[in-house]
């Protein structure tokens, strides 16, 4: 699936985050951008390289559905496992969210005229 854009990602936050109240309008451009800094054009990002003021926002966007987090266990030297945690984007959900509501809205004419009932059509 094709990079997401800073203006889908921003669109996204715009319409969770900003619209639920959860952030000021001013800060869903530079959050998205903060977000693809980390991603870059992979889809994973480690959640190790995240401070922590920006793993809280990464933890927003995940209560959203605009990203997840996932972990693995890797074996290293001397039979220890570690847990290594990561995040991805969901592209398709930040897809969806940004592009929900561009569609034209209806004709007020057509409004106007669905909402007189069918009784009011009828000759008498």
């Amino acid at each position: 699936m094709a990079s997401i854009t800073e203006p889908e990602l921003t669109r996204a936050i715009e319409r969770t985050l900003v619209a639920h109240g959860k952030m000021p309008a001013a800060e869903a451009r530079p959050t998205a951008r903060m977000v693809l800094g980390y991603f870059g054009a992979d889809d994973t990002v480690l959640d190790n390289k995240l401070s922590s003021e920006d793993r809280d926002r990464f933890y927003q966007l995940e209560e959203e559905g605009l990203l997840t987090s996932e972990e693995e266990d890797a074996t290293v030297s001397r039979g220890k496992t570690w847990r290594i945690h990561y995040w991805l984007l969901k592209k398709a959900r930040i897809r969806d969210v940004g592009q929900a509501g561009d569609a034209a809205p209806p004709d007020e004419a057509e409004a106007v005229y669905r909402s007189i009932g069918e009784a009011a059509w009828q000759r008498k």
